[in-house]
């Protein structure tokens, strides 16, 4: 039987090195980084329902993000260990604020810096699934723990490790537990980038710009 996945969108990093709400660049369209995320997964999952955003407290929110829930989206804001209202703890309490949100669920995780990511990889990600978490490996063999599958049984030993004061960052998770990954199925070798600072994302618009121009002359 298929497992049910909740597809979550991790952005509530505090982007010290971009300077600025990673979640809110544009692409040369006006589209936000979040929003491009959406319809990406919506394409990738179609039968899914609602897409989940992880967000801190104090993360800005636009216009469309202040209506998200009339357009099936759901805001899971992050909390401390203590459930305080401070900043978030990094990536690490996105995906324990998701688990509190629902103990039950296996969340398929994609995190918002990571534009140049395709429906087919998360296609792929789906399909080579095995529990307990399943996650991208890069070029140059370092897992990807954001871009992965986490089942109750994962984030209940990030959640030990960061209560026990144990390593608590999601790629010592997947040691632990001898986690799956997989290589992309892909020609490209910047599809697993992802972006902190503003060269980054200069460099990402550079790659769309040349893959559209690719596109055209091959019509």
């Amino acid at each position: 039987m298929a497992i049910k996945l909740k597809p979550l969108i991790l952005a509530g990093g505090r982007s010290t090195r971009m300077g600025s709400p990673k979640h809110l660049l544009q692409f040369p369209d006006g589209t936000p980084l979040y929003q491009h995320q959406i319809n990406l997964l919506r394409q990738a999952f179609p039968s899914v329902t609602t897409i989940y955003i992880s967000l801190a407290k104090d993360s800005p929110l636009d216009t469309w993000l202040r209506n998200a829930k009339d357009l099936n989206v759901e805001i899971i804001y992050d909390t401390q260990p203590n459930h305080d209202e401070a900043q978030s703890a990094g990536p690490a309490q996105g995906l324990l604020s998701a688990h509190e949100f629902d103990p039950a669920a296996t969340w398929l995780v994609l995190a918002v810096d990571y534009p140049l990511l395709t429906v087919d990889l998360l296609q792929q990600l789906q399909d080579s699934y095995q529990p307990p978490v399943t996650c991208f490996r890069n070029g140059e063999g370092y897992c990807e723990p954001l871009l992965g599958i986490w089942s109750p049984e994962a984030l209940r030993l990030l959640q030990d490790n960061v209560q026990q004061g144990r390593s608590s960052g999601p790629s010592a998770v997947v040691r632990q537990l001898g986690g799956h990954q997989i290589d992309p199925v892909t020609q490209s070798d910047m599809v697993l980038m992802n972006v902190n600072a503003q060269a980054d994302w200069d460099k990402v618009l550079q790659e769309l710009s040349g893959l559209k121009a690719n596109s055209g002359r091959s019509r």
